[in-house]
């Protein structure tokens, strides 16, 4: 594979120039308004009467928000191979670590066992991409599992007996239907060409932002609740905890 070779995967791109997809590479500042917003959310909670630093399992959520904005900014740019990896890779890389710190904050699972869960859901996505990716259009196969998952979570806490849990159905509702549109834009994208030049690929970028933030959201406002109510030190994330009541 050529890692320098020019990509023409969307709408927009009609030649092989930096700025020949501007909207789809504006619309990447969607993640770093994300990014933005929950720093400021971690920072008010640092400064507060209970104020205490977050966790890397909290706080990582930043700095991979805004990883996907300059890569995929990078790849809507250059247009390159290499460029596509720095596409990708955050956006996995935010989805598995968002699984993994959602399994210890919101259900008690230690590191380890999160971990085990991360890997389960990286089985089945290589499973599904394997058997029914090649027949959803537009590449738009990969991201299917995380519809499902972002709905299984939604039903989780929807149905737990714990008030605390069921708060945040609403938000990961919200996430779901929100990521539900970005799909369907992505997926739409080269069969608007023809009509809408600029196709739709920067509505995916808009709207997984928002999906960004509100999983952030849930996470940091969960953790926030938790830290709040429990004195003396936080547990350590690799330490064994009792599960959340249901």
């Amino acid at each position: 594979m050529n890692l320098y070779e020019h990509v023409d995967q969307y709408c927009e791109r009609a030649s092989t120039a930096f700025w020949a997809e501007p909207v789809n590479a504006l619309s990447n500042l969607s993640f770093a308004v994300a990014a933005w917003a929950i720093w400021r959310m971690l920072a008010r909670h640092r400064t507060g009467p209970a104020g205490r630093k977050a966790p890397l399992s909290i706080a990582f959520t930043v700095p991979l928000a805004a990883s996907i904005s300059l890569g995929s900014f990078a790849f809507h740019t250059l247009g390159t191979r290499w460029a596509q990896v720095l596409d990708v890779a955050p956006i996995a890389l935010f989805v598995l670590w968002f699984l993994g710190s959602y399994l210890h904050w919101f259900h008690g699972l230690s590191r380890r066992r999160a971990f085990l869960g991360v890997v389960a859901f990286i089985a089945f996505l290589a499973a599904f991409i394997a058997v029914v990716g090649p027949y959803v259009p537009n590449r738009s196969g990969t991201y299917v599992p995380v519809l499902l998952l972002l709905a299984a979570l939604t039903v989780v806490l929807r149905t737990s007996r714990d008030p605390g849990l069921r708060v945040h159905a609403g938000t990961f509702g919200f996430a779901t239907v929100s990521f539900t549109g970005a799909l369907l834009a992505r997926t739409a994208d080269e069969s608007v060409c023809s009509d809408f030049p600029v196709g739709t690929h920067f509505l995916w970028h808009l709207l997984d932002g928002l999906v960004v933030y509100l999983a952030s959201l849930a996470l940091v406002r969960h953790w926030r609740t938790r830290t709040s109510a429990t004195p003396g030190p936080v547990p350590a994330e690799g330490a064994e905890r009792a599960p959340a009541p249901r």
